[in-house]
C-alpha cells in the first residue's frame, strides 16, 4: 500500500505558501499517522519531526523535495513512501513601477504607482536617489502612491508586515523637470502603418533660431541636432511604437532643456470600418440613420457607397460625416479616411436596408378551424392586399414550421406537431425589387392541442318507445369542420359494425337497440377523433307489465309477509332483468318478485319493468301498498247467559269488519276460554256457539307465516240453573213476583228515610240524580244491547242499596209460540261494599228475581239464601240499617207471546 502526495502548487509565491497533502487508502484514514520527508540541495532527506499531520503547509525560504508516508496505528505497519514533489520558491517580485509622465511640467507635479500584485499585508517604501556617486537615497513616501513635484530617480519596495521580510522591489525610473513642449501633428494616439506625423519641440523661451533640437525615442536620440524644430516621421512597422522627446541646446551656451513625452502606437492591421444601422426595414415615408466609425482612433471622415442586385457600387456624394439617414433601400458600406495624404480604412462589411411599401399583407389559415388537433395538416398561405394582384411578390415567413428564406411560395403547407404552435408572421416583396418590402403582417398565433380530442355521443332518450325512435347527437367540442362515422355492436363482445359513414349531419335516428358510438373526422387526408364512449339504446317491449300483490288483500298491517310479483305477458320465455319502483325499497331486487315483512313505512307505490338485452319493457301501473298498524280483535256476543240446554253465539271481527268481508281479507279466528285455547278455529265467519260458562277472548291469523292480530277484550258467559215447578199456571209466579217487589219497596222506602233524616234529606236529591239517569229498562248501559243492567247507590256508608233490574227483550221467535210458560228465579246473595266479591257482611241479603218465557204448563223457581255470618263490629255509632242492607235484582223476560 502506497501513499500519495499532493499539491495545490509547486511554487512558493511571494509572500505565500503552498499546501501538501497525504493521502492513504480511505479504509484506514481514521486511523493513520503521517510522517513527511524534506530533501534540499545542501541536505539529505531528513524527516519532519514535529509534523504528523495529513496536511503540510509550507512557506517562504522551505523549497526542496518532499515525500510522505503512513503509519496505521493499530497494526503500526509503515505505507510505501509516496512519489516525490518538488517544490520552488519565487524569487523576489520585480513590481512594476508606473507614472502618468516622466517629466514634470513647470510648477506641476507626476503620479507615480507601486504595482504589487500580493498586496495583502504590505508596508511600501519609496526612495529618491539624491547622488549617484554615493548611492544615498532619501524616504520619499510610504503609500502604494505618490505624487511627486522633483526630478531624480525614484524607486518603490514591498514588505510584509508579518515576516518584515522584503518581497518586492521596482526598477529605477528617472523622472526629469522640463518646460519645453513636444506636440504631434495630428494628435492622435494611436497610427496604422502607412500615416505619417510631424514632431514639433517648442522650448518656450528665447527664439526658435536660439536653439538646437534633437528627437529622442525611448531616451536614444533618432534624430541629432540641428535647427529644425520639426520632424515628419512616415510609420512602416509597428517599431516605430515609443515614447518620444525633444531636447533644446541654447547656441552659444551648454544649457539644455528637455520636453514632455508623448507616446505613439503604431499598429500593423490597417483598420476596418464598422456600419451599424438603427434599423434595417425603412417605415413608409420614413427614413433610417447610418452610423460608420473606426473603432480605437480619432480624426475619420467618412465616405459611403450604396448598390443593389441590379446596379453596381455607388459613392454617394456629399456625405462624409460620420451619420447619415438614407431613405432608399439598398445595400450600403462606408470606409474611413484622415492625414494628409489621406489614408484609407478598409471598406466596412455590407448592411442591407430595406424599405417598407404600403401594401398590407394577412396570414390566413386553411381550413380555418378554431382549434387544430397534433396530427391535422393545415396550409397557410400569405395574401397581399392593396392591389396585390397586379404584380408578382416573393414572401419571407417567421414561424415555427416555415421556411427562412425567400419563396415564390405564397403558402405553407405541414402536418401540426407539438412544436406548431406559436406565432406565424409573412411579408411581401416584388420580384423586381428586392429592397423594398411590406411589413411584416400581424401575428396568426397557432395553438396545436396535444391531446387527441374525443367524440362525444348524446341521446335523446335511452330507451325507444314502442315503434318509435330516438336521436342520438355527436359532437367535438370546442371545433367545427368535423364529418362523423356511426357504428353500432349487437353486445359488448362483439364487433362494431359501420352504420353510416362520412356524415355531415351530427344527429341520426335509430329504432334498433344496441350499444353505439361515434367518431368525427376532417380534413384531407382524414384525420380521426377517438371514438366516443358507448351509449346503450333499449326498445321498449310492447306488453307492459303488472305488479300483483300476494295475498291480495285491500288492507295489510304491520308485520305481515306480503309478496311483490312482476308479470309481463308476452315475455314468459325470456330471460329477464327486472327494476322495480318502491317508496323505500333501498336495494331494489333483480328478479321478478321479493318478499317482504312489512312495516308502516313500506307503505307506499310499487312498479316494474323488465329488461333483455336491448329490450325494456314500460314501467307498469302503480300499485299501492297501505300498511296498518296491528289490528286489534273485536268480540261481541249475542247474550251473556246461557239458556237452560241452550248456547250463545260468540263473533269475532277484525276493524269491525262483517263476516263476509273478513272472510275476503283472509282472516282465521283462534278462541280461548280461561286463557286455555279451544281446540278448533272456527269458520272464517268468526262466529262460534258455546254453552260453557268461562272468560271467552279471541284473536284473528291468517297468511303463511300465520300472522295474529291483537287479543280482544274479555266476554264473561254465564250459565243458568233450573228448578222444576208444580203446575204451568202463572198465577203463582206473579204472586211470588208481587210479594218480593212489595216487600223491597217497603224495605228501600225505609232506608231512604233513614238516609234522608242523616244527611238532611240530601238522598232524595240523589234519589232524583239516580232515576234522572235510569229512564226506562229499555235503556242500552253494556256492551250486550240484549241485558241493561242499572245501578243505583243510594247511600256510600254501611247500609248500601243496591238495586238492579234487568230487563230482557224480544226474542224475536214469533207470534205463534206457546205463551202460558212463565219461569222465574229468585236468588238470596250475600254482598260486600263493593262491586268485587268479597266475604259477605252480617245480614247482608241479595234478592234477584228473573221472570222469563216457559211453556205453558211448566213453573218453576228458586230462591238462595246464603249462610249468615257474624257482623264486624262497627267503629263508633253504627247505622240502624248495616244490619239489613237489601240488594234486589229483578229481571223480567218479555212474554213469548209480546
Amino acid at each position: 500500500m502506497k501513499a500519495t502526495l499532493t499539491a495545490d502548487r509547486t511554487t512558493i509565491p511571494a509572500g505565500g505558501s503552498v499546501t501538501l497533502t497525504c493521502d492513504v487508502d480511505v479504509r484506514y484514514s481514521g486511523e493513520v499517522e503521517y510522517q513527511w520527508f524534506r530533501e534540499t540541495t545542501s541536505e539529505k532527506k531528513y524527516t519532519l519531526a514535529a509534523e504528523s499531520n495529513r496536511v503540510l503547509v509550507i512557506a517562504i525560504a522551505s523549497r526542496g523535495t518532499y515525500n510522505c508516508r503512513g503509519r496505521i496505528t493499530a497494526t503500526n505497519l509503515l505505507t510505501e513512501e509516496s512519489d516525490s514533489v518538488i517544490i520552488q520558491e519565487t524569487e523576489r517580485e520585480n513590481v512594476p513601477l508606473t507614472t502618468d509622465n516622466t517629466t514634470i511640467p513647470a510648477g506641476g507635479s507626476v503620479t507615480l504607482i507601486c504595482d504589487v500584485k500580493h498586496s495583502t499585508g504590505l508596508n511600501y517604501e519609496w526612495v529618491r536617489e539624491t547622488s549617484s556617486a554615493v548611492k544615498s537615497t532619501e524616504a520619499v513616501g510610504s503609500d502604494k502612491v505618490i505624487r511627486i513635484s522633483k526630478g531624480g530617480k525614484y524607486q518603490c519596495r514591498g514588505w510584509r508586515t508579518d515576516t518584515n521580510s522584503l518581497i518586492a522591489q521596482s526598477d529605477p525610473v528617472i523622472i526629469q523637470e522640463t518646460d519645453a513642449v513636444l506636440t504631434i501633428e495630428p494628435s492622435w494616439s494611436s497610427f496604422f502603418i502607412g500615416e505619417f506625423v510631424t514632431f514639433k519641440c517648442d522650448m518656450n523661451e528665447g527664439n526658435d533660431t536660439d536653439w538646437y533640437y534633437t528627437f529622442n525615442k525611448d531616451g536614444r536620440e533618432f534624430i541629432l541636432y540641428s535647427d529644425y524644430k520639426e520632424h515628419v516621421l512616415s510609420f512602416t512597422s509597428t517599431g516605430d511604437s515609443g515614447e518620444y522627446q525633444c531636447s533644446g541646446l541654447r547656441m552659444g551656451s551648454s544649457y539644455t532643456k528637455n520636453s514632455n513625452t508623448v507616446s505613439v502606437t503604431v499598429s500593423a492591421d490597417k483598420p476596418r470600418a464598422t456600419l451599424t444601422a438603427g434599423t434595417t426595414i425603412i417605415p413608409v415615408g420614413g427614413s433610417v440613420t447610418l452610423t460608420c466609425s473606426v473603432q480605437s482612433s480619432d480624426g475619420w471622415k467618412y465616405e459611403w457607397f450604396r448598390r443593389t442586385q441590379r446596379t453596381s457600387e455607388g459613392k454617394i456624394r456629399d456625405q462624409q460625416n460620420r451619420d447619415i439617414r438614407v431613405s432608399q433601400g439598398g445595400i450600403y458600406s462606408c470606409r474611413g479616411t484622415r492625414g494628409n495624404p489621406v489614408y484609407y480604412t478598409d471598406i466596412s462589411d455590407d448592411v442591407t436596408i430595406e424599405k417598407t411599401i404600403s401594401n398590407k399583407v394577412v396570414v390566413k389559415q386553411q381550413p380555418n378551424w378554431p382549434q387544430i388537433f397534433r396530427g391535422e395538416t393545415i396550409t397557410l398561405t400569405c395574401e397581399v392586399q392593396e392591389g396585390g394582384e397586379t404584380n408578382e411578390w416573393e414572401y419571407e415567413w417567421r414561424g415555427p414550421s416555415t421556411p427562412t428564406q425567400w419563396t415564390h411560395n405564397n403558402d405553407v403547407t405541414f402536418v401540426v406537431s407539438e412544436s406548431s404552435s406559436g406565432d406565424y408572421m409573412c411579408k411581401s416583396r416584388r420580384r423586381d425589387d428586392s429592397y423594398s418590402s411590406t411589413e411584416w403582417s400581424e401575428a396568426f398565433t397557432l395553438s396545436a392541442s396535444t391531446s387527441k380530442p374525443r367524440a362525444t355521443l348524446t341521446a335523446q332518450s335511452s330507451v325507444i318507445p314502442a315503434g318509435g325512435s330516438v336521436t342520438l347527437s355527436c359532437s367535438v367540442e370546442g371545433s367545427a369542420g368535423w364529418k362523423f362515422d356511426w357504428f353500432r355492436r349487437d353486445s359488448v363482445s362483439s364487433k362494431a359494425q359501420l352504420m353510416r359513414g362520412n356524415e355531415a349531419n351530427r344527429v341520426i335516428s335509430v329504432s334498433q337497440g344496441g350499444l353505439y358510438h361515434c367518431r368525427g373526422g376532417r380534413g384531407d387526408p382524414v384525420y380521426y377523433t377517438e371514438d366516443s364512449s358507448d351509449v346503450t339504446v333499449v326498445e321498449t317491449f310492447p306488453s307492459k307489465p303488472t305488479v300483483t300483490l300476494q295475498p291480495s288483500w285491500t288492507q295489510i298491517y304491520s308485520g305481515e309477509t306480503v309478496t311483490v310479483r312482476c308479470e309481463i305477458q308476452g315475455g314468459e320465455g325470456a330471460q329477464w332483468t327486472y327494476e322495480w319502483r318502491a317508496a323505500k325499497l333501498n336495494t331494489p331486487p333483480t328478479s321478478n318478485e321479493y318478499r317482504i315483512t312489512v312495516t308502516e313505512s313500506d307503505s307506499g307505490g310499487y312498479s316494474c319493468r323488465g329488461r333483455r338485452d336491448y329490450f325494456f319493457s314500460e314501467w307498469s301501473d302503480i300499485i299501492t301498498l297501505t300498511v296498518s298498524y296491528k289490528p286489534k280483535a273485536k268480540l261481541r256476543a249475542d247474550n251473556t247467559a246461557v239458556p237452560v240446554g241452550g248456547s250463545v253465539t260468540l263473533t269475532c271481527s277484525v276493524n269491525s269488519s262483517s263476516s263476509s268481508s273478513s272472510s275476503s281479507s283472509g282472516w282465521k279466528y283462534y278462541w280461548y276460554r280461561d286463557d286455555t285455547p279451544v281446540d278448533a278455529v272456527s269458520p272464517s265467519n268468526g262466529q262460534i256457539s258455546v254453552s260453557q260458562e268461562g272468560l271467552y277472548r279471541c284473536r284473528g291469523g291468517r297468511g303463511n307465516p300465520v300472522y295474529y292480530t291483537e287479543d280482544s277484550q274479555e266476554v264473561h258467559i254465564n250459565t243458568t240453573v233450573t228448578v222444576s215447578g208444580a203446575d204451568s199456571s202463572s198465577s203463582p209466579v206473579w204472586l211470588i213476583v208481587g210479594l218480593v217487589c212489595g216487600v223491597s219497596l217497603i224495605i228501600i222506602l225505609l232506608l231512604l228515610l233513614y238516609r234522608c233524616r242523616q244527611s238532611k234529606c240530601s238522598c232524595f236529591t240523589r234519589w232524583i240524580q239516580s232515576e234522572s239517569h235510569s229512564p226506562g229498562s229499555s235503556t242500552n248501559h253494556g256492551v250486550n244491547q240484549n241485558e241493561t243492567h242499572e245501578y243505583n247507590s243510594l247511600h256510600p256508608g254501611d247500609a248500601n242499596l243496591y238495586e238492579s233490574i234487568t230487563q230482557e227483550e224480544d226474542t224475536g221467535t214469533g207470534a205463534d209460540e206457546p205463551r202460558d210458560l212463565t219461569y222465574s228465579v229468585i236468588t238470596l246473595q250475600n254482598v260486600g261494599k263493593k262491586r268485587k266479591h268479597h266475604k259477605p257482611e252480617q245480614s247482608a241479603v241479595y234478592s234477584e228475581v228473573k221472570t222469563g218465557a216457559a211453556e205453558d204448563s211448566l213453573m218453576y223457581a228458586e230462591v238462595k239464601q246464603p249462610k249468615k255470618e257474624k257482623a264486624k263490629k262497627n267503629k263508633g255509632k253504627s247505622s240502624p240499617a248495616a244490619d239489613a242492607a237489601v240488594y234486589s235484582e229483578v229481571t223480567s223476560g218479555s212474554s213469548l207471546s209480546q
